[in-house]
């Protein structure tokens, strides 16, 4: 399925059932008026406050960036419906 395609069906799918979805305050991404800046804001101020109080940070990141852009999803719904 064309990327194209299944960015417009889950625009689709938000519209008509955005509220029926439930998120965690935790959760930047895919929310009105919240972006990377604040998750980045509430990452440092995470990291400042241990920091601050004489405790170490360790932290991994991951950039899934296009991640689902780069599988097959009929394969991914066809294996759903076994």
């Amino acid at each position: 399925m064309s990327p194209v395609i299944s960015k417009l069906f889950e625009y689709c799918v938000m519209e008509k059932y955005s509220s029926y979805f439930s998120n965690n305050d935790l959760q930047f991404g895919f929310k009105e008026k919240l972006g990377c800046s604040h998750a980045i804001f509430a990452l440092r101020q995470c990291v400042e406050y241990f920091v601050s109080r004489g405790s170490s940070v360790f932290m991994a990141a991951l950039d899934a960036t296009k991640a689902f852009d780069k599988f097959n999803h009929v394969q991914l719904l066809d294996s759903c419906v076994m």
